[in-house]
C-alpha cells in the first residue's frame, strides 16, 4: 500500500522566469510542498505553472512574488478564481518595486497548477469566453507548453472534476480535449484533438501559430509620441539581437527557435521599426519570430529580396508587407503601417483561430463568437449606407439589427447588401433612446453585442478589430476612440491625440463592442434620451470592470452642423489634434 506523502515545509523561493523552469518544477512527481513560494518575472508565466500535469506538485499554501506588476488600471485590484478547499488569500502590492504578492492557502492538498490558474485574474484582465452552445474545451496533462498558444483566454481549462451526485448519463467530462493520450481522451471527452492538430487547424496549415495573449501591442508607444532611435535586427548564430543604428541603447536579445516571452514583448512596446536589411540568411524559427513581432505593432521592414520566405513559414501577405522600405514617423502614417502587418499576423498566424478551425471539424460546432450589431436610428434615409458597410465586414460570424425609431423602414430594393444578415425592428418615437437600443439587443443572438452609429464611417475591418481586441485585451468592454474625426462643415479631417492600445475608462460609443453576459449583467443601455454609452461604462468602471482602447483605423466620427446626441463643441473636439487634412481622408490601410 502507498502511503501519503508529508509536506515538506521548505520557505525557499524558487525562481521561475522560463517555461522549462515550471516544467522543472511542477512536472515530476515530488512531496508536497507547503509554503510553497515561486518568484516569477511577470504574469504570463504563470500560464505556465496552470499547465495540468500529471502528478504535479501539491501545497496547501502557495505564495507567487510578481517581480513586475503592471496594473492595467490605477484601481485595479484583481479577482481570484476558483480554488477547491479555499482557506485564505492574500494580495499586497509592492509600490516602491513594483511587484505584487499573492498567497493562497487551502485545507486540503491542492495542485499547485489549479492555484496558479486561480491566480491569473489577480493580476491580469481575464474575462471567461462562452458563447451560446460553444462546446467544453480542456486541456490535458501532457498537452505541453505549445498549446497556451491555442487559448482564448489567459487561463488554462483544465479537465473539470466530475461531481458525483449531478453525473448524467453519456455526460463527459469535456466536449473536446486538447492533448494528451488518445485511451485517455476516450475516457475524458467525445472528441480529441492532439496539440500539434490544433496548432495546424483545418483546413490544415503549416504556418507557425502565434499566442494571441502574448504577442500583441497593449501598451504600444503612441502614435504623437516623438520616435526613438532606429533598430535594426542582427544574427548571432541562434541569438538575435535588435541594436540601435547609431551607438548606443540596450540591445534586445531573443533566441530565434523559441516563442518571444512575454519579458521581451515587453520591451518592444518602445521600439517604432527594426530594419531587416541587413539579414543574409534566414535561421529556422527566425519566420516564426516575424509573425509574433508583427502582432505587438513593431514595424519590420526592409528585408532583402535574396532572403527567401517559404509560404508555409510565414503569411505572403506579411512577407510583401516586411519587404518594403519604412522611414520613422508619428501618426497616421505610422498606424497604418503597424495595423495593416498586426491584422495579417494575428487573422493568419493567430493560434486561437487554428483552435476554432479544428475544433468546428471535429465537432461541427462554431467555436468562434457571433457579433450582434445593433443601429438606432430616426433617419431612415441613412440606412442602405450604414448597411453596405457592413456588408463588406471581413468577420464572417455577425447580424446587424436596425431599430427604426418613430419612422418608417426604409426601402432596399436595389441596395446590393451581398447576402448580410439583418434584422429590421420598428419602435415608435415615445420610446426613449436607450430603450430603443434595448429592443434591438433583445431582438439579437449575438455572442458579442456592438453599436453603431448611422451617420459614422466604418471600414471593413470594423468589426474584426474589435473582436481581436476582445479577444487578446480580455477586457470587460472594447472600443475605439473618436481618434479620427471629419467636420463636415468645414471640409476637415482631424487626427486627435488619443492614448490607444491601453486599458482605458473611454471609449466612443458608436464603437464599442462587450460579450452578452457582461452586458446583461451590466444592466446594458439605460432607457434614457442621451449619454446611453456613457452610462455602460460608468457601471463598468463601478462594478469593477475595465475597458480597452483598440487602435481607432477604420472608425471615423463624423461631424455634422445638424443636432448631435454628444454635445460637444467644434473647438473642444479639436483641441488635442496633432494631424489635419484638408477634406476628407480615410483613416485605413488600403483607401
Amino acid at each position: 500500500m502507498r502511503r501519503a506523502r508529508r509536506a515538506s515545509t521548505e520557505s525557499v523561493i524558487r525562481r521561475v522566469d522560463t517555461p522549462e523552469a515550471a516544467q522543472a518544477l511542477l512536472g515530476v512527481e515530488a512531496a508536497p510542498v507547503s509554503p510553497l513560494r515561486i518568484e516569477v518575472p511577470d504574469p504570463s508565466l504563470l500560464r505556465h505553472l496552470a499547465l495540468p500535469r500529471n502528478p504535479g506538485l501539491r501545497t496547501t499554501e502557495l505564495e507567487v512574488r510578481i517581480a513586475r506588476f503592471e496594473a492595467p488600471v490605477p484601481r485595479w485590484r484583481g479577482r481570484l478564481g476558483q480554488v477547491r478547499h479555499l482557506a485564505g488569500y492574500d494580495l499586497r502590492f509592492d509600490a516602491p518595486s513594483g511587484g505584487a504578492t499573492a498567497t493562497v492557502r487551502t485545507t486540503k492538498l491542492t495542485s499547485v497548477a489549479e492555484i496558479a490558474n486561480a491566480l491569473i485574474p489577480v493580476f491580469t484582465p481575464n474575462t471567461p469566453f462562452a458563447g451560446a452552445g460553444f462546446p467544453l474545451v480542456a486541456l490535458a496533462a501532457g498537452a505541453g507548453d505549445d498549446a497556451l498558444a491555442l487559448l482564448p483566454t489567459r487561463s488554462v481549462p483544465p479537465v473539470e472534476a466530475m461531481v458525483g451526485r449531478l453525473q448524467g448519463v453519456g455526460l463527459k467530462r469535456a466536449d473536446v480535449l486538447i492533448g494528451g493520450p488518445t485511451r485517455l481522451a476516450d475516457e475524458l471527452a467525445t472528441h480529441h484533438i492532439p496539440t500539434a492538430a490544433a496548432l495546424h487547424g483545418s483546413p490544415r496549415t503549416e504556418l507557425p501559430a502565434i499566442d494571441l495573449n502574448v504577442h500583441n501591442p497593449i501598451g504600444r508607444e503612441l502614435l504623437f509620441s516623438p520616435s526613438r532611435p532606429a533598430r535594426r535586427l542582427i544574427l548571432l548564430g541562434a541569438q538575435a539581437r535588435i541594436v540601435t543604428v547609431e551607438a548606443g541603447g540596450d540591445p534586445i536579445e531573443f533566441d530565434v527557435r523559441r516563442p518571444l516571452p512575454a519579458t521581451v514583448v515587453r520591451r518592444l512596446r518602445g521600439v517604432e521599426s527594426v530594419s531587416l536589411a541587413g539579414l543574409t540568411e534566414l535561421p529556422e524559427g527566425l519566420a516564426a519570430r516575424f509573425a509574433e513581432i508583427a502582432a505587438t505593432d513593431t514595424i519590420l521592414h526592409s528585408l532583402p529580396a535574396s532572403i527567401q520566405i517559404a509560404p508555409e513559414a510565414l503569411a505572403p501577405e506579411l512577407v510583401e508587407v516586411i519587404r518594403r522600405p519604412y522611414t520613422q514617423a508619428m501618426g497616421l502614417e505610422r498606424e497604418l503601417r503597424q495595423v495593416e502587418a498586426r491584422r495579417i499576423a494575428m487573422r493568419e498566424h493567430g493560434g486561437y483561430f487554428r483552435l476554432a478551425s479544428a475544433i468546428t471539424a471535429a465537432t461541427g460546432e462554431r467555436y468562434l463568437p457571433s457579433v450582434s450589431v445593433i443601429l438606432s436610428t430616426m433617419r431612415s434615409e441613412l440606412i442602405p449606407g450604414v448597411l453596405q458597410m457592413m456588408a463588406k465586414q471581413t468577420y464572417a460570424h455577425f447580424e446587424v439589427i436596425v431599430v427604426v425609431h418613430g419612422v418608417p423602414a426604409p426601402s432596399l430594393d436595389g441596395v446590393d447588401l451581398a447576402g448580410l444578415e439583418y434584422t429590421i425592428v420598428e419602435v415608435p418615437d415615445t420610446v426613449l433612446f436607450g430603450a430603443a437600443l434595448a429592443e434591438g439587443v433583445r431582438r439579437s443572438s449575438g455572442d458579442l453585442i456592438t453599436k453603431l452609429d448611422d451617420d459614422d464611417w466604418y471600414s471593413e475591418h470594423h468589426i474584426s478589430d474589435l473582436v481581436l481586441a476582445h479577444l487578446y485585451s480580455r477586457a470587460d468592454v472594447v472600443g475605439k476612440a473618436t481618434e479620427y474625426l471629419y467636420f463636415e462643415e468645414v471640409g476637415q479631417t482631424v487626427h486627435r491625440t488619443f492614448a490607444t492600445e491601453r486599458y482605458h475608462d473611454q471609449l466612443a460609443g458608436g464603437a464599442m463592442l462587450l460579450s452578452r453576459a457582461a452586458f446583461d449583467a451590466l444592466g446594458g443601455w439605460r432607457p434614457t434620451p442621451n449619454s446611453t454609452d456613457r452610462s455602460v461604462l460608468i457601471r463598468v468602471e463601478t462594478q469593477g470592470g475595465v475597458g480597452y482602447r483598440v487602435q481607432s483605423l477604420g472608425y471615423m466620427y463624423i461631424r455634422h452642423a445638424s443636432k448631435h446626441t454628444w454635445e460637444r463643441t467644434a473647438s473642444q473636439l479639436v483641441q488635442g489634434a496633432f494631424e489635419q487634412w484638408r477634406g476628407w481622408r480615410y483613416p485605413e490601410v488600403g483607401y
